[in-house]
């Protein structure tokens, strides 16, 4: 029995996906945004390259892009280093989506790791994967855990571990990791410290698909509400988390926000005063 959640997603998208399905004849492809080369693909799209991409065992570093990523990696050189050398960057959040309009190279598709996670789980195929838990407050895999095998009773979780064990840990937690032999490694760090250790350590995880998911075990552990769906749909699920988790996300979602439209409004007009009559579509 799949989340709340995901059932309410699917029953939402479920018109406009089949619609998207059947009429789509368009092949995968990249979209360069702010520097940032992000996949443009439908969520069905997305989810049949990732179960194909873990079944096959192939290794491989995917990461999510939404507004705080591009803040973050224009001001940290080595994380925008491990953002351009990603198997695949899906775009995430309304904020993308907005700017890549603007910009004139539109992404229609929000492919956030909430919903695609869980999507994927909640394939057929997907109880021949196995899952590793890598990441959060120390017991919230574990609670993570719990609630994936009560939505996916087929679904493998083959490890756990917490994401604050001492650096001279790091190795031992490799181990275990290879040990287990997973097909998909998530990684829940927050940005930039999981996009960074994926970088970092991917070269030592053969046949592992490794992935960054940000804060969703807070929100698959339901320590953390997630946004009705219509808040969603509008595209103000930002505003839903601020006003969840003013103290931690308020210089994201405020300054952080401004300076993300700072950028857009910079190339835009970069934009303008290079093709003053004709903009790239």
């Amino acid at each position: 029995m799949a989340f709340p959640e995901y059932k309410e997603f699917r029953k939402a998208v479920l018109t406009s996906q089949a619609r998207q399905i059947s009429n789509s004849f368009s092949k995968s492809s990249v979209i360069e945004f702010l520097q940032l080369p992000l996949q443009k693909m439908t969520q069905a799209e997305a989810i049949r390259l990732l179960l194909d991409r873990c079944l096959k065992r192939q290794s491989g570093r995917i990461y999510f892009v939404n507004a705080h990523t591009v803040v973050t990696s224009q001001r940290q050189p080595e994380f925008k280093r491990a953002l351009t050398c990603a198997d695949l960057l899906l775009p995430d959040g309304s904020g993308v989506l907005w700017g890549s309009r603007l910009l004139g190279r539109p992404i229609r598709f929000n492919l956030n790791g909430t919903d695609l996670i869980p999507a994927l789980f909640g394939m057929e195929e997907a109880k021949e994967l196995s899952v590793y838990l890598l990441g959060a407050k120390p017991g919230v895999a574990g609670e993570v855990a719990r609630n994936l095998k009560q939505a996916y009773p087929n679904l493998r979780i083959v490890g756990l571990q917490h994401g604050y064990y001492e650096p001279n840990e790091k190795e031992a937690v490799l181990e275990k990791i290879r040990n287990a032999k997973p097909h998909i490694l998530l990684v829940a760090m927050g940005v930039p410290m999981q996009e960074l250790w994926i970088d970092e350590n991917a070269k030592d995880l053969p046949g592992i698909t490794c992935v960054g998911v940000g804060g969703l075990f807070d929100f698959l552990a339901k320590r953390v509400p997630r946004a009705p769906y219509a808040i969603r749909y509008v595209g103000l699920e930002w505003l839903w988390r601020l006003l969840v988790e003013p103290r931690r996300l308020w210089y994201r979602y405020t300054v952080g926000n401004f300076i993300f439209m700072g950028l857009i409004a910079r190339r835009f007009w970069s934009m303008i005063r290079k093709e003053p009559f004709a903009r790239q579509s």
